[in-house]
């Protein structure tokens, strides 16, 4: 519905060049005509998509009026390709969705796309970290795959691993792997962003201790589910923390497990990634901050500005087994 919401507001002139006004009553008549719901959509609930929208920069408000907001009226200067160009389309349609339905849309949509990582140490012990489809490759955190005798992630064989590259960022200290494929992955996530302090963010990932939990609602915990989240905020710019970089800071803790997942804004996009601590350089999290890497640092390794390659030759790749 919210892209119905955007094209139906599109902007409009008459045979006159007078800005047509369209209100809310009237998309509720188009939308019910076009798909033939058992109900006619709720006015009040068009009202509130369209005031988000508004918040958002999306559309703009013309007026308020009527019962329910029924006479209420908006406009959006959508760019003319969006109904031509179906993939752009798509995109557009995903963003507005995010913005729209919030963090728990993008919790849905979103975890199929980010996945343990299996890592195995030369003891023999295993651990999980967290990686996540991305820009047609593989994101996680360096030290998720550096060292590690075996390495599994669900969905991706031994040989479709060993046939990848594995980039790493110029500067080394950087926790930071982009994991190029030989065919370009098709389902990936696909928008980024830079975050500002105070930003509300989402981080996605596979703890150490198997559970779905949220940091804000903690009573609906549940051991059948490895996959978690949890809400927080972006608390500081931690510049020059340990790596001569400007990293930062989020309220949400980044557990072990967590390493390597995507840290995700109201509107879907990708800010940053978790990132560990490099020993002796101080502990954020017993403050209950979580250290994230910009997303800014993972473009720079995926336009090949300030990339290198991992060597993960002494590194077996095998399938990844559900406990």
């Amino acid at each position: 519905m919210p892209l119905e919401i955007c094209l139906f507001f599109e902007q409009e002139v008459d045979e006159n060049n007078k800005l047509v006004n369209k209100e809310i009553r009237q998309f509720s008549e188009f939308y019910h005509k076009k798909h033939s719901p058992k109900d006619y959509p709720q006015p009040k609930v068009v009202s509130k998509m369209c005031d988000t929208l508004v918040e958002h920069g999306v559309l703009s408000l013309i007026k308020k009026s009527g019962i329910d907001d029924l006479n209420s009226s908006y406009i959006c200067f959508n760019k003319k390709d969006i109904k031509s160009d179906l993939t752009l389309k798509r995109y557009f349609a995903k963003k507005l969705n995010y913005l729209v339905y919030g963090f728990k849309y993008i919790y849905q949509d979103f975890q199929n796309l980010v996945l343990p990582v299996e890592y195995t140490n030369r003891d023999g012990d295993i651990a999980l970290g967290t990686c996540f489809l991305f820009d047609r490759g593989i994101v996680t955190a360096k030290h998720c795959i550096e060292g590690a005798k075996k390495i599994a992630i669900p969905g991706f064989s031994a040989d479709f691993l060993n046939n990848s590259r594995f980039e790493i960022h110029t500067n080394e200290l950087m926790d930071l792997v982009y994991i190029r494929t030989q065919e370009p992955l098709k389902d990936t996530i696909c928008f980024s962003t830079k975050a500002e302090v105070l930003d509300e963010v989402m981080t996605l990932g596979y703890p150490k201790i198997p559970g779905y939990h949220n940091f804000l609602t903690a009573e609906n915990a549940t051991v059948s589910a490895r996959f978690t989240s949890s809400i927080g905020q972006i608390a500081s710019s931690a510049e020059d923390i340990w790596i001569k970089e400007n990293l930062f800071l989020i309220t949400a803790k980044i557990k072990g497990g967590n390493s390597g997942g995507p840290i995700i804004t109201k509107d879907g996009s990708v800010c940053g990634i978790a990132a560990n601590l490099a020993e002796s350089k101080g502990n954020y999290d017993d403050l209950g901050y979580g250290t994230v890497i910009p997303v800014a640092f993972l473009n720079e390794i995926i336009t090949k500005k300030e990339k290198t390659y991992l060597d993960v030759s002494k590194i077996v790749f095998k399938a990844f087994e559900e406990n």
